[in-house]
């Protein structure tokens, strides 16, 4: 096992800029249910639920208001998670806390991917989503192996095959929580 860290930069330890992301995402989150809430209610008009942008005259972002502040939710508390749990706490030298953070970013990701307007077949989205975010957890090992491979000891950072088939596994059941909730965000 290598015993590698990423603590970085000392202003980080603060728990400060965790917590304003942290309070910034669940405020997202409340959003997004006021937002979901009025939405399903009869007399709402779907004018302001939508979201469409266009660049080039190409539609790139194909969403609604709700699931635009779910997305920053799941952001938001992966990153201020990871801030946490990385630099305040200092977690991932002692805990297994990465499954956690990895379930998040699985989730993050997906959801950013799914804001997308992908192709006007829906039955796609869910494959590209998940097949980014398992794109996004190869190059992040491939990232923590070579910073492993050539920083020398200091910390806790696993890159044995084992526990990169559980990150991925736990980026894959994060991913498609997120499809499924999409499901209920998105259906109106």
């Amino acid at each position: 096992m290598h015993l590698h860290s990423m603590h970085g930069p000392i202003w980080l330890e603060n728990p400060i800029i965790s917590i304003i992301l942290l309070a910034m995402g669940f405020y997202s989150l409340y959003r997004a249910l006021i937002i979901e809430k009025h939405h399903r209610e009869p007399q709402h008009s779907n004018s302001s639920y939508s979201v469409e942008k266009r660049l080039f005259g190409r539609k790139i972002i194909d969403t609604s208001r709700g699931w635009l502040f779910f997305t920053s939710f799941l952001v938001l508390v992966a990153l201020g998670a990871h801030f946490l749990a990385e630099y305040t706490f200092h977690l991932y030298d002692i805990t297994p806390i990465d499954r956690f953070t990895h379930g998040l970013s699985g989730m993050a990701l997906t959801a950013i991917v799914l804001n997308l307007y992908l192709t006007r077949n829906k039955k796609y989205y869910y494959s590209v989503s998940i097949a980014a975010s398992w794109i996004a957890f190869v190059l992040w090992e491939v990232y923590e192996w070579i910073y492993a491979t050539y920083s020398g000891p200091s910390g806790f950072i696993q890159t044995e095959p084992w526990d990169m088939a559980i990150d991925l596994w736990v980026d894959s059941l994060g991913a498609l929580a997120i499809c499924f909730l999409c499901d209920e965000f998105t259906e109106g």
